[in-house]
């Protein structure tokens, strides 16, 4: 039975730390605190090779196959994993809860629109030029994409008070 990414990366870090020696409380360190370079080496290459035996989970895709096939992308692979399970595993932070730094930078990544607004903006501020009129549109098509994916929301206008229908319009 295969491990889950997480479960790999708390039993290699675990081990790692043993090992050296250092001493590690789950909820109460920060692995941040005791991590060196030489550890997170060592870590990384415990995950990559635990992947190639196929003993941690990985969904069976083409673009992780293409991960599976070139050392150097899996390794960059399982180093981005690390670093996110520091972030969001609490055994490793204090218990603290990850908050995203930027929360919704990311939205719309995957539409090919936005995408070519911000390489826009980009070109643009590279060539020392006005982006207000490029910013509105990224800001419009990014509550277009958000309405998109918002869920249907039915509201039985009979539950609402009188008031504050009349107030609204409704």
């Amino acid at each position: 039975m295969s491990k889950t990414q997480r479960e790999a990366v708390y039993s290699a870090t675990k081990n790692v730390l043993a090992e050296a020696g250092i001493s590690f409380e789950d909820h109460q360190d920060n692995i941040k605190d005791v991590m060196t370079d030489d550890l997170r080496t060592s870590i990384t290459s415990i995950i990559v090779e635990s992947f190639k035996a196929g003993e941690v989970e990985f969904k069976d895709t083409p673009a992780n196959k293409e991960k599976l096939a070139d050392d150097s992308k899996l390794k960059s692979y399982v180093s981005g994993l690390v670093s996110n399970w520091y972030r969001k595993d609490k055994r490793f932070n204090q218990n603290v809860t990850y908050e995203a730094a930027n929360p919704g930078s990311r939205a719309g990544q995957g539409d090919s629109q936005m995408k070519n607004l911000r390489l826009l903006k980009k070109q643009f501020e590279a060539a020392g030029k006005d982006t207000k009129e490029i910013d509105e549109a990224i800001e419009a098509r990014a509550t277009v994409i958000k309405a998109s994916k918002a869920k249907s929301i039915e509201v039985n206008l009979d539950e609402i008070p009188a008031e504050l229908k009349e107030t609204l319009g409704l």
